[in-house]
Order: C-alpha cells, then sequence, then structure tokens
C-alpha cells in the first residue's frame, strides 16, 4: 500500500471529510519467550505503539492482523486467538491529530506462533523491541497509554472466553 491517503480510511475519509465513522481495527500482543510484548516505534510520530491497523476493503480481521503485523514487523503470523473485542463509544472515540473522528470496533490478538525474523525498520516503523509488560515504552498519547494498560490486563485475565467491551 502507497500511503495512509491510498488507504480505505484515507479514501473514506476524502469522500466524506471529518465525520465520525466507524473503523475496524485489529492489535496483535506477540511475546517473546521471556514473556515480553513486541512494540514498534511508529514511522510518523516515532512513539511506540502495538503492532495494528485498520482494516481494508475485502479482508478478514484475521487476515487485517497478519497484514498489519507483516508490514510493521516483518513477521508473518502463523496462529492467533482472538481475546477481546472493544467498541464502547465511550472508551473507543477519539478525534485524530488531522480531524477525523473515528468510533474504533478492535478486535485484540494473542499470536501464538509466527515465523520470521523481527524487521526492525520497515515502511511503518523506524524501531520494533520488547518490552517486559510491567515497564512498557512511553506511548504516542496518554489515551493510547490507557488502552496499552487495558489490553495487557485483559491479556493476562483472559481464560478462553472472548472478551466484550
Amino acid at each position: 500500500m502507497s500511503g495512509w491517503q491510498d488507504s480505505y480510511l484515507g479514501k473514506l475519509h476524502k469522500a466524506i471529510g471529518t465525520q465520525k465513522i466507524i473503523v475496524n481495527s485489529v492489535r496483535a500482543i506477540l511475546l517473546d519467550d521471556k514473556g515480553r510484548a513486541l512494540f514498534i516505534k511508529r514511522s510518523g510520530d516515532k512513539k511506540w505503539g502495538m503492532p495494528a491497523g485498520a482494516m481494508e476493503r475485502d479482508e478478514s480481521v484475521f487476515d487485517a492482523m497478519k497484514r498489519e503485523v507483516k508490514e510493521e514487523t516483518g513477521l508473518d503470523i502463523l496462529k492467533a486467538t482472538l481475546i477481546a473485542i472493544y467498541s464502547s463509544p465511550t472508551t473507543q472515540t477519539f478525534t485524530a491529530r488531522w480531524g477525523n473522528e473515528h468510533h474504533i470496533i478492535e478486535y485484540l490478538f494473542r499470536v501464538d506462533e509466527w515465523t520470521g525474523t523481527l524487521e526492525k525498520e520497515t515502511d511503518e516503523s523506524v524501531d520494533a523491541k520488547f518490552y517486559p509488560l510491567d515497564n512498557l515504552p512511553e506511548a504516542s498519547s496518554e489515551l493510547f497509554a490507557k488502552h496499552h494498560e487495558r489490553v495487557f490486563k485483559d491479556f493476562i485475565k483472559f481464560d478462553g472466553k472472548i472478551i466484550l467491551e
């Protein structure tokens, strides 16, 4: 994909402006053999985040998660488990820095198996590192810092039943 303006969301916002839209997105938790979580430093704002992004047309949520992880880390996902779906307008609505309002429906996956070599630099990231769950990197905003905390609390309490919020 060439860039955000060529993505489904970019084209949609070009057509409708900044009015609120519903966005399906994915987020992946990848742990190394020491139980540390993978974070990437995004090329745009140079802030740390988890592998994540919006679905494109004609793709499943699982395929979107695999694509986002591949684009941001170079890793190929073989198996993953859906652990949560976040959709509350109270916690899942925000206005992006360019003024577009989004109500995000997020599908959170625990990656159970992957292959490949971690690429620290991709078209979408400038670094990638594994962090202990009790010492996560600084997020791009307070909103995302709280969301990362929530995601890992849900990851820890996951008992096989999908968490719906």
